[in-house]
Formats: structure tokens, sequence, C-alpha cells
């Protein structure tokens, strides 16, 4: 090969890489928090799919693609395994009244509760997971139930509790407890976007699968529970 030839290839084998380089390698602590979430994921599909109880460990590391013995270094055991899941579904859970002041006139109540209701319905459209997590441990009982309502339920209730009085002082929510009014529309919501196989059961064609059975649209549901 002559010289001009064999620069020639040079030339256009530089153009071709010129500007790209090679990612660095993943270092062991990134590798570790991967699998850790592949491992997540899984869980939150088992555990919402079947409860605690009838989730299976072997099962949820054969959808991360581990053996399961590679599952326990990472959480030692299924209990360890299940509070990550209920912290990670819990995490992007929405805040949207935290920190606001209470609302003086009725078009500032009813715009508050619609963005805490709109808020709490996008995420379960989102995350259905976390309605089916729940409801699981609701329907069971016990200390799991209790730890779940501690950690991350009770001090969200009490955030909402005096905007919804403020909101029912200002005519802009239904007259009736917190307590009823919160019930009715965690029951709506769970049903409606968490738990579809019900509702497309119910109201879509016989023998139609559930994502092919569009959901009542969010607007809808909400105007149920705003004056």
């Amino acid at each position: 090969m002559s010289r001009p030839v064999f620069d020639d290839i040079q030339a256009k084998l530089r153009s071709l890489t010129r500007g790209t380089r090679a990612l660095p390698p993943q270092s062991r602590a990134e590798k570790s928090a991967a699998l850790r979430a592949r491992i997540i994921d899984a869980a939150k599909e088992e555990f919402a799919a079947k409860g605690y109880d009838g989730a299976s460990v072997r099962a949820i590391a054969a959808a991360a693609g581990i053996e399961q013995g590679h599952l326990g270094y990472h959480f030692k055991t299924k209990r360890a395994l299940w509070e990550a899941t209920v912290d990670v579904v819990f995490a992007d859970f929405p805040s949207s009244v935290a920190g606001m002041p209470l609302p003086r006139t009725y078009e500032d109540a009813r715009a508050v509760m619609r963005l805490a209701l709109h808020s709490y319905a996008d995420y379960c459209t989102v995350c259905p997971e976390h309605a089916r997590m729940v409801f699981n441990e609701a329907t069971s009982g016990g200390e799991r139930l209790e730890w779940l309502v501690e950690r991350h339920i009770r001090s969200r209730v009490a955030t909402l509790e005096p905007v919804f009085n403020a909101a029912r002082d200002r005519g802009a929510v239904p007259a009736t407890s917190f307590e009823a009014f919160l019930l009715s529309f965690l029951a709506a919501i769970a049903f409606t976007y968490g738990l579809r196989a019900f509702p497309a059961a119910v109201f879509g064609p016989a023998k139609t699968p559930v994502e092919e059975v569009p959901p009542v649209p969010i607007e809808e549901l909400i105007a149920l529970f705003l004056r």
C-alpha cells in the first residue's frame, strides 16, 4: 500500500471517530446502585401483584436477572426488600400542599384542593403499584401496615387536614368530615387507577384486555370532590 493511500485511510478513520469518546466504565458503586434499582423494580411488580406473603423472592431475583443468592447481598431479608420497595414507591409521592398557607377565599381553596387531588391522581396513574401495595397491607392489617402508615402516610394526612377544613369552611369541597372525604377519594382513585382490572371488567367489553379500556378521566373524577 502506497503512503498516500495509507494516509488517506488513516484520515478517514480519524474523521469517523472524531468527537466520539468511549464512555467510562461504571464504578463498582454505580453497578451496585443500578442492580439495586433493578431488583426494586422487580420487587415492586411482585409485591403489588401478590402481596407480601404471596410474593416470591426467587421470582423477584429471576425478574431482575440475578441469582437468588445475589439478591441477599443487597437485601438480607424479604422484609428489608419490602421496606426498601415501599420507600421507593413513596419517594415521588406528591406533597403539593406542604408549606402552603391556608386558603382565605373560595377560589384559592378550590384551587389548592384541586391541585392536591390532581397531584395524587396523577401519581397513581404513573405508579399504580402504590395503591395496590397499600391496599394489600390494608386488607391484612398488622405490623407492616402500621410501619407503612407511620413512615409515609400519617404526616401527609395531617398536612392535608387543615387545608381541607379551610376549603370546607369556604364551600370549596363537600360539607362532610375529613375522614369521609379522604377515604372516599382514596377509594375512588385506587379502584380507578390502581386496580384497573376491576373497572375494566365492570365497564369494558367482555374479555377486553385491561390496557385497552380507557380509565375515567382524572378531571371527571376530581369534579365529584369539589364544589
